[in-house]
């Protein structure tokens, strides 16, 4: 009697043990899916011995940057007293006339030697005793170029 009682006694603890819940198809796929990314994520990040070695990284240098001259190409006249020019400022070329804007300039006057231009800048900051009210004037004096 003590064999049996110890017998089914057995049973019933270890029936827990070994009951498995229901897994469905779909719960079995989803495990088979997690454990093959695990495999090749394991397997991805081992180096590989066989590979070359990386390639360096090249800086490319920057060019350098071209400054053109402000100078005048051409001064023709249209009369003795009246002057139209070429100017070339900046790698652009400006056809002028007495008074034109020209890139932030004023043409304030041709001649056959060349182009003066002017640009009002403002006043620099210092203190209130020594500073300036009216803009200070920055003239520009392109010479004719003979190519």
């Amino acid at each position: 009697m003590n064999r049996s009682l110890c017998l089914i006694a057995l049973l019933f603890l270890s029936t827990p043990l070994f009951a498995q819940d229901k897994a469905s198809v779909g719960d079995i796929l989803d495990l088979e899916e997690r454990i093959m990314l695990k495999k090749m994520t394991d397997e991805l990040s081992k180096p590989n011995p066989n590979a070359p070695p990386p390639a360096p990284v090249i800086i490319p240098r920057r060019p350098p940057k071209i400054v053109y001259p402000t100078e005048t190409l051409a001064v023709y006249g249209t009369s003795a007293t009246f002057y139209e020019g070429q100017l070339s400022m900046g790698g652009r070329m400006h056809t002028v006339r007495s008074g034109m804007p020209v890139e932030g300039y004023v043409v304030s006057s041709i001649s056959p030697s060349g182009i003066e231009l002017t640009k009002y800048a403002a006043p620099k900051k210092g203190p209130k005793k020594h500073r300036a009210s009216e803009p200070q004037k920055v003239t520009l004096f392109a010479p004719l170029v003979l190519r």
